[in-house]
């Protein structure tokens, strides 16, 4: 079915997307009253851990003036986006430094965070930019917002982080979207030579596959 138009930053939600923002205001709520539903994000229950192996994973950390997106991507509508910004992480609403900092030694890092994504599957998306300086900063003066986002707003958390900056100039702020549908904008970022994509195991990655449902636009605050 052919997707309907996004609207202008600043303007309406797009008559023909009624049901998203209602949609994350309803999760919104049951993540407050349900904190089950906040920790599992766009996925399902949370279920045992079980992560890929280490040597399976062989990502380059991120250069210092890289961005690093990662889409876990194992769910219709993704499970979860995070960001680094060269070695600074933003993992909106996620749950990986509040688990991962109970065991010895831990040091955060792109490889560790695609790990940890794993356990849901080993579907998850690395998309890498390299940015000029003004670019850079101007990314990561917006990462303290991002780390404070609600539960389920993850992925507005990272789309917004970057939103009509450098590279990511062609992008609008979203007033909600998801996982699959910010790896969906970015694939297009990809294609047009802008990043680079890549499996866990530093692959390129494949066509995506899923539900590439439209963002709810905002304008800026």
């Amino acid at each position: 079915m052919k997707e309907a138009p996004a609207p202008a930053a600043g303007g309406p939600p797009s008559p023909g997307r009624p049901g998203l923002h209602t949609l994350a205001i309803l999760l919104l709520g049951a993540s407050l009253v349900f904190p089950g539903v906040a920790r599992a994000q766009f996925d399902g229950p949370v279920t045992a851990r079980e992560e890929m192996p280490r040597e399976a994973i062989r990502l380059a950390e991120p250069a210092p003036d890289e961005v690093a997106l990662v889409i876990n991507a194992n769910a219709a509508f993704g499970n979860h986006a995070g960001l680094f910004a060269g070695p600074r992480l933003s993992d909106p609403a996620g749950s990986y430094v509040a688990l991962r900092q109970r065991q010895r030694d831990w040091q955060a890092s792109l490889a560790d965070y695609v790990r940890f994504q794993s356990s849901d599957g080993t579907h998850i998306r690395v998309y890498r930019f390299r940015l000029e300086a003004e670019a850079f900063a101007a990314v990561t003066a917006r990462l303290p917002e991002a780390d404070r986002a609600a539960p389920l707003f993850c992925a507005t958390a990272v789309h917004n982080a970057v939103a009509g900056i450098g590279p990511f100039s062609s992008l609008a702020l979203a007033g909600w979207t998801s996982p699959i549908r910010v790896a969906s904008l970015l694939d297009r970022l990809v294609a047009a030579g802008a990043g680079a994509c890549e499996l866990p195991d530093a692959s390129p990655c494949p066509p995506l596959e899923g539900p590439a449902e439209g963002a709810v636009a905002r304008g800026d605050p």
